[in-house]
C-alpha cells in the first residue's frame, strides 16, 4: 500500500478565489450591518414589547418607538427627541391604521409582527442570492431600512386602493383638476427667438456687453452694435424650439434659463456660457400651449389622488390622539412625556 500523498489540486484561478472572497465578504458585511442596527434599537434595558403609548385601541410598543427615535436622532435636538418621536409615531400609525381599514395592510401592527416580517424578508433575500437570482436593493435590510421600505409600499397600495374607491374621480372632476394644475404641470415650452450679443469671457468683454446693453435700452438697433472691426462683439439670432428643449438645456443651460424668464422685448444681464459672455434679448415668444387633457388624463388622476390623500391624512392625524401610558427612556434618563 503506497504512502504517497495525493498532489494538492490548485484552485482553478485567481479570479474565482477573489469572487468567492467578495461574495462571502458581502454576506458578512450585510449580516453585520443588520445585526448592528438591531442591537442599536434593542440595546435599551426597556422591554421592546412593552406598551408605552396607544392610538385609539392600537398599542405602540417600545421597540417601535425606539426604532423611530433612532431614525430621527441625527435631525432633532436631544431635548426634543421624545416629543418629535411621538409626533412621528402618531403620523405613521395613523397611516397604518387607515391602510388596515381599507384592507391593504402588510400584517399585524405590533412590533413583534414587524420583526418577523423583517427576518423573513432578509431570509428570502439571502436565499434568492444563494440561488443566483437577482436581488433588488440590499442583500439584508437593517431595521430602519425595512421599516421605511414597508411604509413606502403601504402608501403605494393604499393610494391605489383609494384611487378606485374613496378618491375615484370621473372626467368632470379630473378636467377641473387639470385646469387647476395645467399652468404648473402641463404647459409645453414656448418657441423663443433670441437676439444674442457675445464677447470674450473677460473683464473687457463684460464691459463691452454692459455698454451694449445700455445702448439697446436707449433704443439703438441690435444689428448696429456688432460686426465692426473694433467692437469685439458678435451678433446672432437663435431659436429655442420646444422639441429641442432637453438638448438645449444640456448645451446652453444658462442661456435657456435666462430666456425662459424674459418676456418679448426683455433684455438680460451679462450671462456666462462656456467660453463666451452674452447679453440676450427675447425677440419673439410663441403662445403658451398645454398638453391635451386626454394625453395626460392618467397623470392627472395620480396627482388628484395625491392631493386628496394628503388632505385626508392630515385630517386623520389632527383628529387622532396619542396617549402615553408609560415613561419613556432617552439617553439614559427617564421622564414622562405628556
Amino acid at each position: 500500500m503506497s504512502n504517497k500523498r495525493k498532489p494538492v489540486q490548485k484552485p482553478r484561478g485567481k479570479k474565482n478565489r477573489v469572487a468567492r472572497i467578495i461574495i462571502v465578504s458581502a454576506f458578512v458585511l450585510a449580516a453585520g450591518a443588520a445585526a448592528a442596527g438591531f442591537a442599536h434599537y434593542n440595546s435599551s434595558s426597556a422591554e421592546p414589547y412593552a406598551v408605552v403609548a396607544s392610538i385609539g385601541n392600537e398599542p405602540v410598543q417600545y421597540g417601535e418607538f425606539a426604532l423611530i427615535r433612532d431614525m430621527l436622532r441625527s435631525t432633532v435636538k436631544p431635548e426634543e427627541l421624545d416629543a418629535k418621536t411621538l409626533e412621528r409615531v402618531k403620523e405613521l400609525k395613523t397611516e397604518q391604521l387607515w391602510a388596515r381599514e381599507k384592507g391593504v395592510g402588510s400584517g399585524g401592527l405590533g412590533f413583534g409582527d414587524f420583526e418577523k416580517r423583517w427576518e423573513q424578508e432578509n431570509a428570502r433575500r439571502k436565499a434568492a442570492s444563494g440561488r443566483g437570482e437577482p436581488v433588488y436593493g440590499p442583500l439584508a435590510y437593517d431595521p430602519a431600512g425595512f421599516y421605511r421600505y414597508e411604509q413606502s409600499n403601504l402608501q403605494l397600495r393604499l393610494k391605489e386602493a383609494l384611487a378606485g374607491q374613496d378618491f375615484a374621480a370621473g372626467d368632470a372632476e379630473l378636467r377641473a383638476a387639470y385646469e387647476r394644475m395645467k399652468d404648473e404641470r402641463f404647459m409645453r415650452p414656448s418657441k423663443i427667438r433670441l437676439e444674442l450679443l457675445s464677447a470674450e469671457n473677460s473683464e473687457k468683454g463684460a464691459a463691452k456687453l454692459n455698454e451694449a446693453a445700455a445702448r439697446l435700452k436707449a433704443g439703438e438697433a441690435f444689428e448696429s452694435l456688432a460686426g465692426h472691426a473694433d467692437s469685439g462683439l458678435e451678433a446672432e439670432v437663435r431659436w429655442f424650439e420646444p422639441e429641442q428643449r432637453k438638448a438645449d438645456a444640456e448645451k446652453y443651460p444658462a442661456l435657456l434659463q435666462a430666456a425662459e424668464g424674459l418676456q418679448t422685448g426683455g433684455l438680460s444681464g451679462v450671462i456666462g456660457e462656456s467660453d463666451r459672455l452674452y447679453v440676450i434679448r427675447c425677440a419673439e415668444r410663441g403662445k403658451a400651449e398645454y398638453e391635451p387633457f386626454e394625453d395626460v388624463k392618467e397623470r392627472v388622476r395620480i396627482l388628484f389622488t395625491e392631493e386628496r390623500y394628503a388632505v385626508e391624512l392630515a385630517s386623520r392625524i389632527s383628529g387622532t390622539e396619542i396617549i402615553v401610558t408609560k415613561q419613556l427612556s432617552q439617553e439614559g434618563k427617564t421622564r414622562a412625556i405628556k
